[in-house]
């Protein structure tokens, strides 16, 4: 279950990031029929994976969660919910962690995304075998993707993006005055890429210090603090937020106040890539001020898209290749409960046999302890294992009459 940048505008996706990722996903978690679950929030995607045995229903519910939490925007939201469900939920997955899902095509950030979603959930304990298996496939089908094709070669991120759109609407950019707002991952991108197209020094502010220094040391650049911006805003020619602050930097009444200090007769770029955003929405409305979000870049994702047409098909290639394998695991991994329950079963049953018989022998040595023991576990072994690939075996091909009279059979019900 996703909302992303294909189907909604930011606000739409804003309405519904969950700030509290831990309680979301325990909320999700806590949901009846959801087995597993991991929550994945970018700049311009929020998206829902569950393992469960009732799909379609748990995909209902899980639309039902993402609606409510949009209150106001709930109609707007619905309409703008994609769902895909077992082998195009695996394929989905794949095509995102490549890159060919990303407003910017073969993007390189959202490998680090997508795994750090998963250890968020594996850390709040939503996340099980199943989608473990599914996230570390991910990432090595991601990595795979841009090792064998061109897919990441050249600018491949939101953050250079940002320059693209700021050289569109301002021309060359080496003689304009730039501030970056935000050292962090996309902040580092937008500097590196106005770096290359800038013989001004770019400024970099950013709420540690220590970080921005750093970074303007690497790019020839220079360092500001928050409590300075004041002094550099007025004579900016653009400037590019990509903070994670959690509310405003930029404010209409601020930046009002610092356009009539400003004696330059050309208009103010802003360009807002962060999540959430760190421009008031208003701002747009102060005179000689340019406002532009994400959603203002998918101009330069189509340009960028066009580049790149036959490495999003060697790429698509690949994930169907990948896709047959990791259908057979995930179905195989879905009876993974059964077969532990199963040879538990035999196990506890193995023990019991195994202290009466030893204990109707009385005192015998170590010797024959040891082959009577090792014969009872043969016999298990033997005895249950054409039974469990029987049963991975009817997952592979999808036979779930088989698997459920095993577990009628074997009495066995799966937590």
């Amino acid at each position: 279950m996703r909302i992303t940048h294909k189907t909604a505008r930011l606000p739409l996706i804003e309405a519904v990031v969950f700030k509290d990722t831990k309680n979301a996903l325990k909320a999700l978690r806590s949901m009846k029929q959801v087995n597993e679950c991991v929550l994945l929030q970018t700049c311009n995607r929020v998206e829902i994976y569950a393992v469960s045995e009732e799909g379609e229903k748990v995909a209902k519910m899980v639309k039902d969660f993402l609606v409510q939490k949009a209150e106001a925007l709930a109609d707007e939201v619905s309409s703008a919910i994609e769902c895909s469900l077992d082998g195009d939920a695996l394929r989905h997955i794949l095509r995102l962690a490549s890159g060919l899902e990303s407003m910017v095509i073969g993007e390189d950030q959202i490998l680090n995304q997508v795994w750090n979603a998963y250890l968020e959930a594996e850390s709040a304990r939503t996340a099980g075998i199943v989608l473990k298996h599914l996230f570390m496939r991910a990432v090595s089908v991601g990595r795979r993707v841009r090792k064998e094709t061109s897919i990441n070669k050249g600018a491949v991120s939101i953050g250079s993006a940002a320059v693209e759109l700021a050289e569109t609407l301002l021309g060359k950019l080496d003689q304009k005055k730039i501030l970056v707002m935000g050292a962090g991952e996309m902040g580092e991108l937008v500097a590196k890429a106005l770096a290359r197209r800038c013989l001004k020094p770019i400024f970099i502010a950013n709420r540690t210090y220590e970080r921005a220094v750093k970074l303007a040391e690497e790019l020839s650049g220079k360092a500001v603090k928050f409590d300075k911006l004041e002094e550099v805003l007025p004579s900016a020619d653009v400037v590019i937020c990509s903070t994670s602050a959690p509310h405003y930097l930029l404010t209409k009444s601020m930046i009002s106040r610092l356009m009539h200090q400003r004696q330059k007769e050309t208009e103010l770029v802003i360009i807002d890539i962060s999540n959430p955003r760190n421009v008031e929405e208003v701002v747009r409305e102060v005179p000689k001020v340019k406002l532009y979000c994400i959603d203002d870049l998918q101009l330069i994702a189509e340009k960028n898209k066009q580049k790149r047409l036959k490495s999003i098909e060697e790429a698509s290639a690949i994930i169907e290749q990948e896709l047959v394998s990791l259908n057979r695991d995930i179905k195989i991994l879905s009876i993974n409960d059964i077969v532990s329950l199963l040879f538990a079963r035999a196990e506890e049953i193995r023990q019991q046999e195994l202290a009466q018989a030893l204990k109707m022998l009385g005192p015998i040595g170590a010797k024959e302890k040891k082959v009577i023991e090792d014969l009872t576990f043969i016999l298990l072994k033997r005895t249950y294992v054409p039974i469990v690939e029987n049963l991975r075996s009817a997952a592979r091909s999808d036979d779930k009459k088989l698997i459920e009279f095993a577990i009628k059979l074997f009495g066995l019900e799966p937590r």
